[in-house]
C-alpha cells in the first residue's frame, strides 16, 4: 500500500503544467528540438543528420544520437504526429515513476522493506529527479537515468545482462560513457575478481555503438580496458592498491588529455565537456561549475544533508563510489545531479531508518534473526515485546509527529520541485504571430536538402522554440553554433556593425526578450546580457556592474528592446507581446 502511495506521489509531482497537453508543446528548451526531429521522422520518413534551419545560412551537423528521437516519433509513425506529441509529453512522467520503482527494487536488494520505501520516497521528491521527468520535458535525461538504474540493478543481480541497458544508453546519448564510467568504477570497488569478470561484458558489448558514434565506442573500449586491468588488481585484495590504480587511471586520462595527438581528440572533447572548457558552458544554467548551493538545492537540501552521515555507516562500496563520482560530476556541472539523486536517496533513507530505529518507530528484524540457534527463542520473545511496546507507543499522536517530521524533511524538495514551463504566454503569442504573419520558409521537413530563404535572430535560448513552433530558421539555438555572431550583434555599439552581421546571416527578423537585458532589481543586477557579453568576448567579469550597465545602455540590444528601434534606420518594431518584441530588418 505504501509503495502505491509513493508511486502516486511521484506521478502527481511530475504532472505539472497540464496546460501543455492542450497547447501540444513541450517544456524546457532541448525538448523542442527533439520534437522537431520527431516531426521530420514522422512526416518525411527519416531522421536528418544535418539541418539548414540551424546556424543559418551555414546549417549544422546534428550531434545527438538518433535512438531517443525515434522513440519519441514511434507512436506518430503509427497514428500521426499528434500521437508523437502526446506521447512525448507523457513519456517523461512514466519514466519518472519507473525510476522511482527501480530505486525501490534496488533498495529492497540492499535492505529491508522500510529502507526500500524510504529510498523510493526520497527519490520521488528530489528536485533533480522531478525536474528531468516533469510533464512535457521530452529530453533524454529521464531516459538516461532509467537505463542507468536498470544497469545498476542488473549489475547487482545478473551482471552480464547489464550490457542490454548500457548498450541502449550508448545508442541514445553521446555522453553515455560518463554514466557507464560511474557504474564501472563502482563495480571495480565493490566486486571481487570473479564478479568483475562477470560484469566485464556489460561494459564491452556497448562497443557495438560504433555504428552510430566512434567516440562512444572508443570510450567504452577504454572503460572495458580499465576493468580488465582491474581484474588483476583485485588479486591483491588491498583497497589501497585499488585506490592507487584509480588514481593512476585518472593521471593517465589527464596525460592523454594534454597530449598533442590528433587521434586522441575524443579524449580531449570528453574531458573538455566535463570541465566546461569552452566559452558556452559557463553561460548555461544546468552546466554551472562548483555551484555547491545549486547542487544542494537540486538534491533537496535536507535530503542531501541526511545522506552525509550514512556515507560512514552504510558501508557499501558500490553506493559510496556511486555517490562520490556522481557528486564530483555534479560539482563540475550541476546537470549531473540527476544521477547524484540516486545514491542520495539510499543514504538519506538509511539515516532516516537509523532515526526511526533509535526512536523505536520501526524495528529492524534482520539483525535479531541472525543470532545463534540457542538464542532464537529469547530473541523472538524480546522482539515480540519490542514490537508490542512499539505498537503501544505509536498512538495517533505519535503517527502525526512522524508524519510532521517527514513533511519537514521533504518540504524543501516539494517547493524546489515546482518547475513552471519556460515558454511564457508572451513567447507563445510571439511565435504564433511569426508563424502566421511572416513568409513561410522552404525545406522545414527536409532540412538537409536545401537552404530556406531567410532567418530569425534571437538569443540561443529561444532558437529551438522558433524552429519548432514558428517553423522558421534561426542564427543560433541551444547547440550554440552561431551564438558568437548573435552576441556580437546584440552587443554592437553602432547600427552599421549590427547590420553587417544581420546581412551576413540572412536575418529578416530579430526577436528580443526583456530577460536578455541588464537591469537593477532591488540592488541586484539581473538578465542575460553579461552572458551575451561573455560569448562576444567582452569579459564582463572584469568590469563593475555600473560599467556593464553603461555598456548595455549603448548596445544594439538596448536600442532595440528599450528604445523600440526609434533611432535606428534599418530596424523597425513590428509587434510587441508583453516582454517579447519582434523587429524587422529594413533597407
Amino acid at each position: 500500500m505504501w509503495l502505491i502511495a509513493i508511486i502516486i506521489l511521484a506521478a502527481l509531482l511530475r504532472l505539472q503544467n497540464l496546460q501543455l497537453l492542450s497547447l501540444k508543446l513541450p517544456s524546457g528548451y532541448d525538448p523542442f528540438y527533439h520534437l522537431r526531429l520527431a516531426e521530420v521522422i514522422v512526416r518525411s520518413g527519416y531522421r536528418p543528420d544535418f539541418d539548414y534551419y540551424l546556424n543559418y545560412p551555414h546549417g549544422l551537423n546534428i550531434g545527438w544520437l538518433p535512438l531517443f528521437d525515434y522513440i519519441l516519433a514511434f507512436p506518430g509513425m503509427l497514428f500521426g504526429f499528434d500521437a508523437a506529441i502526446y506521447f512525448s509529453l507523457v513519456f517523461p512522467v512514466v519514466l519518472g515513476v519507473l525510476n522511482t520503482i527501480l530505486v525501490y527494487v534496488i533498495a529492497r536488494k540492499l535492505g529491508d522493506e522500510n529502507f526500500a520505501l524510504l529510498s523510493a520516497l526520497v527519490y520521488a521528491t528530489i528536485p533533480a529527479a522531478v525536474h528531468t521527468s516533469v510533464l512535457g520535458f521530452a529530453d533524454h535525461h529521464a531516459w538516461n537515468t532509467f537505463l542507468v538504474l536498470l544497469a545498476f540493478y542488473l549489475l547487482l543481480r545478473f551482471p552480464p545482462v547489464a550490457a542490454a541497458p548500457l548498450t541502449v544508453l550508448a545508442f541514445s546519448w553521446v555522453g553515455a560513457p560518463i554514466y557507464a564510467a560511474v557504474l564501472a568504477l563502482a563495480s571495480f570497488l565493490h566486486f571481487d575478481e570473479k564478479k568483475m569478470l562477470r560484469a566485464l561484458p556489460a561494459f564491452l558489448i556497448p562497443v557495438v555503438a560504433a555504428v552510430v558514434s566512434h567516440t562512444v565506442a572508443l570510450s567504452f573500449v577504454a572503460i572495458a580496458a580499465f576493468l580488465v586491468i582491474g581484474v588483476f588488481i583485485k588479486r591483491f585484495g588491498n583497497i589501497r592498491v585499488e585506490l592507487g590504480y584509480i588514481a593512476a587511471a585518472a593521471l593517465t586520462l589527464a596525460v592523454l588529455y594534454l597530449a598533442p595527438v590528433k587521434e586522441l581528440g575524443f579524449v580531449k572533447r570528453g574531458v573538455s565537456y566535463l570541465i566546461g572548457a569552452n566559452i558556452y558552458l559557463p553561460t548555461i544554467a544546468e552546466a554551472q561549475s562548483f555551484d555547491f548551493a545549486g547542487v544542494m538545492s537540486l538534491t533537496g537540501y535536507l535530503s542531501f544533508l541526511l545522506a552525509l552521515p550514512s556515507l560512514f555507516t552504510f558501508r557499501d562500496r558500490f553506493l559510496q563510489a556511486f555517490f562520490f563520482t556522481s557528486l564530483a560530476l555534479s560539482i563540475l556541472q550541476s546537470r549531473f545531479t540527476e544521477i547524484l539523486a540516486v545514491p542520495i536517496s539510499f543514504f538519506a533513507a538509511n539515516t532516516l531508518i537509523y532515526v526511526f530505529e533509535r526512536t523505536e518507530v520501526i524495528v529492524r528484524e534482520e539483525e535479531e534473526s541472525e543470532e545463534e540457534d540457542t538464542k532464537k527463542k529469547k530473541r523472538s520473545k524480546r522482539r515480540k515485546e519490542r514490537r508490542s511496546k512499539k505498537e503501544e507507543k505509536l498512538s495517533l499522536g505519535d503517527k502525526a509527529v512522524v508524519a510532521a517530521f517527514l513533511a519537514v524533511i521533504f518540504t524543501p524538495s516539494f517547493i524546489i520541485s515546482i518547475k513552471p514551463s519556460e515558454l511564457s504566454e508572451d513567447w507563445q503569442a510571439a511565435l504564433t504571430w511569426l508563424k502566421e504573419n511572416t513568409d513561410s520558409t522552404s525545406h522545414y521537413l527536409t532540412p538537409d536538402k536545401g537552404k530556406p530563404e531567410y532567418s530569425i535572430l534571437s538569443w540561443w535560448d529561444y532558437g529551438n522554440w522558433i524552429v519548432f513552433v514558428a517553423k522558421r530558421p534561426v542564427v543560433c539555438n541551444n547547440f550554440q553554433a552561431g551564438a558568437i555572431d548573435a552576441a556580437r550583434f546584440f552587443t554592437a555599439q553602432n547600427e552599421e556593425d549590427a547590420l553587417k552581421i544581420a546581412k551576413k546571416r540572412g536575418v529578416r527578423y530579430v526577436v528580443t526578450d526583456e530577460e536578455m537585458g541588464f537591469e537593477n532589481e532591488s540592488g541586484k543586477y539581473t538578465g542575460k546580457f553579461e552572458a551575451i557579453m561573455s560569448i562576444a568576448g567582452l569579459k564582463p567579469e572584469l568590469m563593475d556592474d555600473e560599467d556593464v550597465l553603461d555598456f548595455y545602455n549603448t548596445s544594439m540590444l538596448y536600442r532595440l528592446h528599450e528604445e523600440d528601434a526609434e533611432n535606428l534606420k534599418h530596424f523597425r518594431l513590428v509587434e510587441e507581446f508583453g516582454k517579447v518584441k519582434i523587429f524587422e530588418v529594413v533597407g
